[in-house]
């Protein structure tokens, strides 16, 4: 699964990277402990109402996705992660998958490994490219109306809308697996640009496409590194968090 993930990378190489435009308002700091229901950024693409022209943009959304049938904002708290087994046919997803996805930005996440004879104590694992380059999670997104009103850097100008995101994960394989068996969906950046291609526009395309690993990041570039307990309290922050345990000793 993916439960916590840190974002501290600068914007500007981000933006040129995707040439996408940055429609959030800078509010957003650096981040190594990200929490769901937490404002995240995400990459969108959408055809301009005016204009016609295809946007691709940096956007701020509520982690944990919101359908058109929630009924509050707490109903996000189940939804951060979506499977990609059953994304077709979940309600909560389905509706997105044709029209409303996206890409979460991270430089990495967490996850926790029970002790040896299932002990309590678990320990976590910071998970990170190798060579210090952005991870690309496969997304989706929503505009959730509910009652309106809404603020905060995920509403929209007018706050009738929040922006809502889900990350898709997968079944782990290989050594991601002896750390947890769900993994998010990892893309390589080659394949960044058909999963926001908003000409796929079938559900059924769509699922059909995340389902084919051709388009999964290479496991053996990531780092599992062993961080220190920290992290497991959602009000640190900082860069020690991802420092190798024994550097923390």
């Amino acid at each position: 699964m993916c439960g916590r993930f840190a974002f501290y990378q600068e914007i500007d190489p981000l933006l040129d990277d995707l040439d996408a435009v940055d429609l959030t308002d800078g509010e957003l700091r650096r981040r190594w402990n990200v929490p769901p229901t937490a404002p995240i950024h995400v990459v969108t693409e959408s055809v301009d109402k005016e204009s016609g022209e295809v946007v691709r943009a940096l956007r701020i959304a509520r982690w944990g996705l919101l359908p058109p049938f929630a009924k509050d904002e707490a109903f996000s708290s189940r939804t951060f992660n979506a499977r990609r087994e059953t994304i077709e046919e979940k309600p909560s997803f389905r509706g997105s998958l044709g029209r409303y996805r996206a890409i979460v930005p991270m430089d990495g996440y967490y996850e926790w490994v029970r002790g040896e004879g299932g002990r309590s104590k678990k320990q976590p694992y910071f998970i990170t490219p190798q060579d210090g380059s952005r991870l690309y999670m496969a997304a989706l997104v929503s505009w959730w109306k509910g009652p309106g009103h809404h603020e905060g850097p995920a509403a929209s100008e007018d706050g009738t809308f929040l922006l809502s995101a889900t990350i898709i994960t997968r079944e782990a394989t290989g050594e991601l697996a002896r750390i947890h068996d769900r993994t998010p969906v990892m893309l390589r950046r080659d394949a960044v640009d058909a999963w926001l291609d908003t000409s796929m526009d079938d559900r059924h395309d769509a699922a059909a496409w995340i389902r084919d690993d051709a388009h999964l990041l290479d496991d053996a570039t990531l780092e599992l590194r062993e961080v220190g307990p920290a992290v497991g309290k959602v009000g640190n922050d900082g860069p020690e968090l991802i420092e190798p345990e024994e550097r923390l000793l």
